[in-house]
Order: structure tokens, then C-alpha cells, then sequence
């Protein structure tokens, strides 16, 4: 895997959304950086990417760090190429990132062409950034399956009132925890604080 300087702006998405909460936070972060610690972040931690059809480079984690550098005015970053796919037209190509779960199914893209061609196209997913502060406060691990979090953020999506998520953010984060321990947590870690959180 080789590892090459890209400029930020020119990284195609993999997925249609994600959570603009996060992407706040990420930006946050590193604006309390000094400008040492931002130049061995970005030297530490290239993106993974896939290079594929017209030589672009296509993002396939990171997106919310990507796109809260973006916002930030970072130009180029370092992606870590994991694969060259380029010699495949848009279908091959979109076929191939799907049989390696390389593409986000959330929102249920069919085409190369439905994905954003651009990280300020992402659109916000509430229910995202919902699964993110319910990972924050609960105590779960990360699950480090491809997507996992949007797929609890479907989850969610389909049992919790959008309206309720809004209103009542507290409200939504105890339905929430309810859920998720119910589904995933049956036997939690030592970590989790579900549990006993969800009944409070």
C-alpha cells in the first residue's frame, strides 16, 4: 500500500451522509491543536482510499474527520491507497467496492453516480450524530465493522421519532439506549453502561 499526497478537496465519498454533530466536534478538536500537533496529525493518520476511474481517489473511512479538515481549509492530507481499482469503468468499479463492503449501503445507493462527488455534499444525518453521542455517553466500545454505525443509526431511524430526536435530545438518547441494549447489548462489557442507564 502506498501512501500519496492528495488534496483534500478532490476525495470522492463512499457513503451519502454523515453526522454534522461530529463533524463540529472533529472541528473543535483540532482548532484546540497547535500548529505542530496538526502537522503530525495529518502526517500520522493518512485516509484510507480506493483509487478508481478518471484517477480520483474514493474515501472509504474518515469521512467526518475529512470533511471537518475541509471546513478547516486543510488542502492536502495524505491517503493511504489500499487498493487500484482504476481500470474499471463507474458499474465495475461500484460493483467491486460493494462485494468488499466498501461502499455505505445507508441511504441504499444503486450507482456510482448516486454517491456525492464531493465531501462538502454530504448530507447530515441526525440519527449519526445521535448514535455518536449515545456512544459518548453510554460507554459502549466503537464497533469497528465496516459502517456499523450507520446501521444503528437505521436502526434508530425506523423506532425513534425524528420530531422526539429533535425536541427532546435527552429523551431520544434514553429511547435510544434502550434500543441498542435490547438489540446489541444482551451481555455487555464491563465498559457498557447501558444497562443500567437505559432503566434510569
Amino acid at each position: 500500500m502506498k501512501t500519496v499526497s492528495v488534496k483534500l478537496a478532490q476525495l470522492r465519498p463512499t457513503q451519502i451522509a454523515v453526522g454534522y454533530e461530529g463533524v463540529s466536534a472533529k472541528r473543535l478538536k483540532w482548532r484546540a491543536l497547535s500548529a505542530g500537533e496538526k502537522l503530525r496529525f495529518l502526517a500520522g493518520h493518512p485516509f484510507p482510499a480506493v483509487y478508481g476511474p478518471d484517477a480520483q481517489y474514493f474515501l472509504i473511512d474518515g469521512h467526518h474527520m475529512a470533511l471537518a479538515l475541509l471546513q478547516e481549509r486543510v488542502d492536502l492530507v495524505s491517503v493511504r491507497q489500499i487498493e487500484d481499482l482504476s481500470s474499471l469503468d463507474a458499474n465495475q468499479f461500484f460493483v467491486a467496492l460493494r462485494k468488499r463492503d466498501l461502499i455505505c449501503s445507508s441511504g441504499a445507493p444503486q450507482t456510482l453516480s448516486e454517491l456525492p462527488r464531493a465531501l462538502q455534499d454530504l448530507a447530515d444525518d441526525p440519527f449519526r450524530s445521535l448514535i455518536a453521542r449515545l456512544r459518548r455517553d453510554c460507554g459502549c466500545p466503537k464497533d469497528h465493522a465496516p459502517f456499523a454505525e450507520f446501521r444503528w443509526a437505521d436502526f434508530l431511524r425506523v423506532h425513534i421519532n425524528f420530531d422526539l430526536h429533535r425536541s427532546d435530545p435527552a429523551l431520544a438518547i434514553k429511547a435510544a439506549k434502550r434500543l441498542i441494549r435490547d438489540a446489541w447489548c444482551k451481555d455487555p462489557c464491563a465498559e457498557c453502561r447501558c444497562t443500567e442507564e437505559a432503566v434510569s
